[in-house]
């Protein structure tokens, strides 16, 4: 038996999900996911944040529109999804430079001394903090119930969510895609690549060129802390130079030492030198003392080689429509991000503020993304 609808979506992690909730209701929708459960992958393996003064331009521009959607989402369900979380950009070496490029160019971001950093997360060792800068906008984000959310408004509205299907075939007929995906059988005239590490195998089913995506790897560790207890309170604290970032998570302490290791599209696992390193950059500047990691996890960010999202109409492929590239970012765009999907798909003038022009933005002709 064949299902049809007007969009077919490949992947059932958080882009794919939060574009079902935006658009299900408009639209006959079927989400494809591979894996016998949905976000099994990246989408289950963040940080837990939404940042607004982290990543390029445009990922900052979306999260900013993100924030108040969710907020909304959470209202519906009366639950929060936030837990206020500030964002302690920190320098720690001599050499600033970094630090001060972020305080000139991103909106938001507040300078603060090296003092009053450490007045905010006692732990940071004094000697370690050269120059500090907050977000005070950031936010922490209960992952499990948005993704739910997002499942579940899509899944009401009508959606038909398939799991255990891998899309393994795609053949063109007149103005519809045919797709075999385990033993289903789907029919769409448009489908969204929503793959994640995933999206350029499954772009080569269809005949699109590659848009240079690559899985990378970036391992997290929560450690438990021996030189202190844990201040729930405490802000999340980022490297100016992006060699850690960590932040409290219960009575222990969720960090990265962010490797950005080339992957295979794969179940990521994580590795014990990396783990360690994880640990060994926190304890280099703060007093936490974290001698062991409670939970480690590896997820797999796809990135462009600008890291910005390649989101759009792919342009020589009729009915193929990119959704690729989130990487560390896909939690914290997601609501906008699916919404102005959801409108540029149904040919619906898009009207979120922040946000106009931002799909020019993650094209996927733009040229950074060109083979």
């Amino acid at each position: 038996m064949t299902t049809t609808a007007d969009i077919a979506i490949i992947g059932g992690g958080i882009a794919g999900l939060s574009l079902a909730a935006a658009v299900g209701s408009r639209a006959r929708v079927v989400v494809l996911e591979a894996e016998p459960r949905l976000y099994h992958h990246t989408s289950s393996r963040s940080a837990e944040q939404m940042q607004p003064t982290y990543g390029p331009a445009p990922v900052r521009r979306l999260t900013s529109a993100s924030i108040p959607r969710v907020q909304a989402i959470a209202e519906r369900l009366g639950r929060p999804i936030f837990t206020p979380r500030p964002l302690l950009w920190v320098s720690t070496t001599g050499d600033r430079s970094h630090l001060d490029e972020l305080l000139a160019t991103v909106a938001g971001l507040e300078e603060l001394d090296a003092a009053e950093a450490v007045r905010l997360l006692p732990a940071l060792r004094p000697d370690a903090v050269h120059a500090a800068g907050i977000d005070r906008s950031a936010v922490e984000v209960d992952v499990p119930a948005l993704l739910e959310a997002y499942r579940s408004t899509a899944v009401d509205a009508g959606a038909v969510v398939l799991p255990s299907a891998r899309v393994d075939g795609a053949v063109r007929t007149g103005d519809a895609w045919r797709l075999t995906a385990g033993a289903a059988a789907v029919e769409a005239p448009v489908v969204v690549n929503a793959a994640g590490a995933w999206v350029e195998r499954v772009a080569a089913l269809f005949g699109a060129r590659s848009r240079r995506l690559q899985p990378l790897r970036r391992t997290v560790a929560v450690g438990v802390p021996a030189g202190r207890p844990v201040d729930p309170a405490w802000p999340m604290v980022a490297d100016a130079l992006d060699t850690f970032y960590f932040r409290p998570r219960g009575t222990g302490i969720l960090a990265s030492a962010l490797e950005d290791e080339p992957s295979e599209p794969e179940d990521a696992r994580p590795r014990a030198e990396v783990v360690a390193t994880v640990l060994e950059r926190v304890n280099a500047v703060t007093d936490l003392d974290l001698r062991e990691a409670a939970t480690t996890w590896t997820g797999l960010r796809t990135l462009a080689p600008d890291a910005v999202p390649v989101v759009g109409r792919d342009g020589a492929v009729p009915g193929f429509y990119w959704l690729a590239g989130q990487g560390g970012y896909g939690i914290q765009t997601s609501a906008a991000l699916g919404a102005v999907v959801a409108d540029d798909l149904l040919g619906t003038p898009s009207a979120i503020p922040g946000l106009e022009g931002v799909l020019a933005d993650l094209s996927p002709a733009r040229p950074a993304v060109q083979g």
